[in-house]
């Protein structure tokens, strides 16, 4: 690895939603998690779980 600082995919994302946001997040360490993102990360996680689930006539299976 070299000395460069790399911009990460989530940083390109957030700027082109809004750029002031991304400098608030990045660069001056105001991000707060809040219920949704919370929610997001701990529904993100399930995903790479390998598991099934039925519910009503819903039949879903997870696998890597």
């Amino acid at each position: 690895m070299n000395d460069f600082d790399y911009i990460s995919i989530a940083s390109l994302n957030q700027y082109s939603y809004c750029a002031h946001r991304c400098w608030r997040m990045f660069c001056a360490g105001e991000f707060a998690d809040n219920q949704y993102t919370i929610e997001g990360t701990s529904l993100h996680d399930r995903v790479h779980r390998m598991g099934e689930i039925n519910q009503d006539k819903t039949w879903q299976v997870r696998a890597i």
